[in-house]
């Protein structure tokens, strides 16, 4: 028969258990998965991100970002496709309306492949493309706001600005994209 002494250490040790339990849990600050579509100049561009976040404010990036633009050299529309892979670190700035919003500010390195006509030198009009498909590199700087609806939902609004010195197109790229983020727990 066990005393009522043994009973207290025992709850004691099952709370304590439990209550630690939770205490790690809620120090392991979650991750979460993005989409975002929007617009670069002359054209359109989609990002999808996994965040990794250190703690409630901070955050680090990964994310594939694909554009699909054209531009315009001396009369002629070239087609030009940019695949990067950015990888950023975020630190929140403003969290307001008992953090249903957000707003971060990050940087990064960026490294891709720009291809300039589909990979060919000469457009269907016969004229020479000068620029050539090739592997660029450089960083961005962005921003995010967030808006959750939900405990696990939130939908963002990003603006990023990369600087590819690499470019024959163009060193500076804007994008700009409202998407959708899934945190994971």
């Amino acid at each position: 028969m066990r005393t009522s002494k043994e009973y207290t250490h025992l709850l004691i040790g099952i709370l304590s258990i439990f209550l630690g339990g939770q205490q790690l849990k809620a120090q392991n600050y979650a991750s979460s998965l993005e989409l975002t579509g929007g617009i670069v100049e002359d054209g359109y561009g989609v990002n999808a991100g996994y965040n990794y976040y250190l703690n409630r404010f901070k955050y680090i990036q990964g994310a594939v970002f694909l554009s699909f633009a054209e531009d315009n050299q001396q009369g002629y529309t070239v087609p030009y496709n940019n695949f990067t892979l950015n990888i950023g670190y975020f630190n929140n700035v403003i969290e307001a309306l008992n953090r249903k919003f957000t707003a971060s500010l990050g940087a990064g390195p960026v490294v891709g492949y720009e291809i300039v006509n589909n990979g060919q030198q000469e457009l269907a009009t016969g004229a020479l493309v000068s620029n050539t498909s090739e592997f660029i590199y450089g960083g961005f700087v962005g921003a995010e706001l967030d808006f959750y609806f939900t405990e696990s939902f939130s939908i963002i609004g990003k603006v990023n600005q990369y600087y590819h010195p690499s470019s024959d197109l163009g060193q500076f790229a804007f994008f700009g994209g409202v998407g959708i983020r899934y945190i994971l727990f």
